[in-house]
């Protein structure tokens, strides 16, 4: 039964958009790992004290916040200290997410959960659900979406895309690619496709039906 839909893709592909698209004609809750890792990073929640604890000062603001524009800048321009942030952080958003899809389908045999990573596979998180949704996107696409979106220089916006796997790569691993590289008219077709077939799955694997 498909009940743990795990969505991923690359900077500036649109994910989020997608994935609320897809939750909504599901009826299902949306879970966005980012949300989850903000919160965590709170003043004083766990993450925020084991961050602390392990980088020092540098990174929080005079208010007790994580200077985030800060952080993402030394994030994408050091791997070392990136891959050393996330083995600080992800166990923890991991931990987290576990429990709340727990605690959701528990509550409903027939619900189902959409969980929102966007380094899904970098993180290889890909068995903790039934199948992996990616929302692709065309380099050019997503390299001009990300320098508008946030304002960076070219170069800057290149770099923060490396840093990932390449979209090519993930949309080959995954179980389903929604192409969102055209427009909103275009993405919400796939997706109303998309939301039908995972439907009739949970529907099919609910009643013992095959599929066919």
């Amino acid at each position: 039964m498909i009940r743990k839909i795990g969505l991923t893709g690359g900077i500036a592909s649109g994910k989020s958009r997608v994935a609320g698209m897809l939750a909504g004609m599901l009826h299902c809750v949306h879970i966005d790992a980012d949300e989850v890792c903000r919160q965590l990073l709170e003043p004083h929640a766990e993450g925020w004290s084991k961050f602390s604890r392990e980088f020092g000062l540098r990174y929080i603001a005079p208010n007790g916040h994580i200077n985030r524009p800060l952080l993402r800048k030394d994030l994408f321009a050091d791997e070392d200290f990136r891959q050393k942030v996330n083995n600080v952080i992800h166990p923890l958003v991991k931990r987290t997410i576990i429990a709340q899809m727990d605690q959701i389908l528990e509550s409903d045999n027939n619900s189902q959960v959409l969980v929102e990573v966007p380094l899904l596979y970098e993180v290889q998180w890909e068995k903790l659900f039934d199948t992996v949704v990616v929302v692709y996107a065309d380099y050019a696409t997503c390299l001009n979406r990300l320098m508008e979106r946030d304002g960076v220089e070219r170069s800057e916006a290149v770099r923060e895309m490396e840093s990932q796997l390449s979209l090519s790569e993930k949309a080959m691993r995954g179980d389903h690619v929604v192409d969102n590289s055209g427009t909103l008219q275009e993405t919400s077709i796939q997706v109303e496709h998309l939301a039908g077939l995972l439907s009739r799955n949970s529907e099919h694997h609910s009643t013992g039906m095959p599929l066919g």
